[in-house]
């Protein structure tokens, strides 16, 4: 076994270890692109799920306003126009 390695075995072996670093980078890269990808579509499912919250809301407390309080009495309309 000799003691030093030849030209050509360091320089292969600074390449295999080269590659081993750019594989390493690429796959890190790839993985917080996806991680960022999947937070994305987390945050529009929320916020879609939560419009139609606030729509669902709106819907019940104008049903509310028009069953229980007397129709579409807003701002004294019906005194206005003498009914």
């Amino acid at each position: 076994m000799p003691l030093f390695k030849k030209k050509e075995e360091r320089e292969q072996s600074k390449d295999d270890k080269r590659k081993g670093l750019n594989d390493r980078k690429e796959s890190r890269r790839s993985f917080r692109l996806e991680k960022i990808k999947e937070i994305t579509a987390k945050a529009y499912a929320v916020a879609n799920k939560r419009k139609w919250l606030v729509f669902m809301i709106v819907a019940a407390i104008a049903a509310y306003l028009i069953i229980f309080k007397g129709g579409f009495d807003i701002g004294g309309i019906k005194n206005l126009l003498g009914f």
